[in-house]
């Protein structure tokens, strides 16, 4: 990422600081935070390494189809490490990349530490995008609004070109034969330079994409073979993700408790898987800091949750990824194996 780039982001998450800062009268703000409820505060951080459990849980179940296995508790370690460099670091060294090359190098196999990861990533990922479509039924009023439908109908098309790009043998050849045509085809008959340095951005941007889902495709073809390798992992698989969601979902209610705000628990269903799936546009840098706890606060006034109690809730939960890098780059000093890749992590 460059330095243009970091900077940008940087100056977005104060910008959505700022809004929220503006919106949010800082009194009601002070007010709320000054009637915490020590004991939700503390069951609230209490759940961080429950979940942080179940995500490795989940990791080590495709981890272990391989003959090498890796302890439970270094696998957490790893974790940490990933966490640390995904929230605290804005570099290019995402925390995945991290977990990737410290859990390959101990089986000796980068390439299938990769699937692991991406199956664990995706099993998520793809639970939530029907939670986005299903999960407002709770509060069927929620999809008057298109704040709720439009992100159903984004996941809903997400889910059929999932499915497209698993089932068709080769998805992307017809696509990129008729965008090479395209861009081939302007190339040609625009004669202006300023329009033609547009166009080549374009195809830039286009290209990159396209490898990504070349790149996708790969990784989600190795995964069903890896996964057909023992079908009773799929099951175990789904019942961990669900689980994880569960737990997410009680992770906002909780972090609502902890100053004495208590919504709905079925509305905190409804809304959150939604709020999730906003809030993963790589907008800002560090998990998202200020655009994540905006989505908060505007989904939640969807169901007449004050903005200054869920501005409250959601810095309770960046205080916890805060805590979570934090100890996460304990780790990454003590870790025997560890050390500041740069160039080798770029490489994989």
């Amino acid at each position: 990422m460059s330095k243009r780039a970091i900077f940008l982001k940087l100056l977005l998450s104060g910008a959505f600081f700022w809004i929220l800062i503006s919106f949010v009268q800082t009194n009601q703000l002070v007010q709320i935070i000054s009637r915490i409820d020590w004991l939700y505060f503390i069951l609230s951080f209490v759940l961080i390494p429950v979940m942080l459990v179940v995500s490795c849980l989940k990791w080590k179940m495709v981890l272990d189809l391989q003959e090498k296995k890796i302890p439970f508790f270094r696998l957490i370690r790893i974790y940490l490490i990933g966490y640390f460099f995904s929230n605290l670091l804005p570099s290019t060294v995402g925390g995945d990349v991290a977990r990737s090359y410290y859990s390959g190098k101990i089986i000796n196999n980068q390439s299938f530490s990769a699937i692991a990861i991406f199956i664990e990533r995706f099993s998520g990922v793809f639970l939530l995008f029907f939670l986005v479509i299903f999960s407002p039924l709770i509060k069927t009023d929620l999809y008057s609004s298109p704040y709720i439908y439009v992100p159903a109908v984004g996941s809903f098309f997400l889910i059929l070109v999932t499915l497209w790009i698993w089932r068709v043998q080769n998805p992307l050849g017809l696509p990129h034969h008729l965008a090479q045509l395209v861009f081939s085809f302007l190339f040609k008959i625009i004669p202006f330079p300023g329009l033609i340095s547009i166009i080549t951005v374009l195809e830039k941007k286009y290209q990159a994409v396209h490898r990504r889902l070349e790149k996708l495709h790969s990784e989600l073809g190795s995964a069903i073979r890896t996964i057909r390798k023992d079908r009773s992992l799929l099951v175990r698989i789904i019942c961990v993700t669900v689980l994880f969601h569960l737990l997410t979902w009680l992770n906002v209610y909780v972090a609502f408790l902890a100053f004495d705000v208590k919504p709905q628990f079925l509305g905190i269903c409804a809304l959150v898987s939604t709020v999730l799936f906003v809030a993963q546009v790589p907008v800002t840098l560090l998990g998202n800091l200020g655009f994540f706890e905006s989505v908060f606060v505007f989904y939640f006034m969807l169901i007449d949750i004050p903005g200054a109690e869920t501005l409250a809730m959601a810095l309770l939960l960046r205080l916890k990824m805060l805590t979570i890098g934090g100890v996460g780059y304990l780790v990454y000093l003590s870790y025997s194996d560890a050390k500041y890749i740069g160039e080798e992590f770029e490489q994989l």
